[in-house]
């Protein structure tokens, strides 16, 4: 099979954002050069409800990481698709605290269904797994985490 030319690798990349709140767990986050985010915690929680929570965000930046780098590998492989979604869910469960009786919350699992349209041959599909799945940097924190992804992968007929 030939090789997939990909672009050259970028130097390392610091990412700043600037999270204010003024007192409450609502929070804006000025982000460099593009729009804000906001996040917030349920009622029940002690926020308003109002935007997605910060777990919900980082579960959003898995499912969407993860299109970004099939969309990447294909464009690179020559693989013709069509729709791809991408379902993500994270598990979080409550362990130990560093000090004292109390759990503190830790994510411990995360799985994502992906539906991709391609009439694409097995081998070269398997392909794009492999390698969309390994340059998934917020996927990959669950790898080094000792908490690997789940993948579920459904082909559709273009």
């Amino acid at each position: 099979m030939a090789e997939i030319k990909m672009k050259q690798p970028v130097e390392k990349k610091v990412r700043t954002v600037d999270s204010k709140s003024t007192g409450a767990v609502r929070c804006v986050v000025l982000v460099p050069n593009e729009p804000s985010i906001t996040t917030d915690e349920p009622v029940e929680r002690g926020g308003t409800g109002d935007a997605a929570s910060p777990l919900m965000h980082f579960t959003a930046s898995l499912a969407t990481c993860q299109t970004v780098q099939i969309i990447k590998v294909a464009a690179a492989m020559r693989f013709e698709h069509g729709a791809i979604d991408v379902k993500a869910s994270t598990t979080t469960d409550h362990v130990a605290a560093v000090e004292g009786e109390q759990k503190v919350m830790r994510l411990c699992a995360a799985e994502m269904v992906i539906d991709i349209e391609t009439n694409e041959p097995e081998k070269k599909i398997e392909r794009l797994k492999l390698l969309s799945e390994d340059r998934c940097p917020v996927g990959q924190l669950f790898n080094d985490a000792g908490y690997p992804p789940t993948f579920i992968w459904n082909i559709l007929p273009l």
